[in-house]
């Protein structure tokens, strides 16, 4: 399990990097669609290991994560609610807010993904050697 959680975290640092690099060549589409593509993949990570972080002591730190993302979705469907001026520069403002923070969100998701992975594999590794003495 812990190979799978190491190849979910690389694989969304490769993807975030991707996302930020292609800035400058892709502009906003880009940047757009890879965001997309990283929140659906964090999602979808944070329910499967959520009940990992409660267990090794990150409860605190998973429940700001979920908080943080139910927030920034909310905004970002405020863009896209039927009967928005899209036009609208109030709205404007608060889609390029929820966009920059998702960026922050997902960085701030890799951060604790991380560190529940070397907890994690610290715990493996102890118990290895706890094993080993008996």
């Amino acid at each position: 399990m812990l190979l799978l959680r190491k190849i979910d975290y690389y694989g969304q640092l490769i993807l975030i990097s991707c996302t930020l690099l292609s800035i400058p060549f892709l502009y906003l589409f880009g940047t757009g669609a890879g965001l997309f593509l990283l929140g659906c993949w964090q999602l979808t990570s944070a329910i499967a290991n959520t009940a990992a972080f409660i267990h090794t002591g990150y409860k605190k730190k998973i429940m700001v994560y979920w908080m943080l993302s139910i927030t920034d979705l909310a905004l970002i469907a405020l863009f896209f609610l039927p009967g928005n001026n899209l036009a609208g520069n109030p709205i404007m403002v608060i889609f390029w807010i929820a966009t920059g923070a998702a960026v922050f969100i997902a960085c701030y998701y890799l951060t604790i993904y991380y560190r529940l992975i070397e907890h994690i594999s610290l715990r493996n590794e102890l118990d290895g050697l706890t094993k080993s003495k008996h």
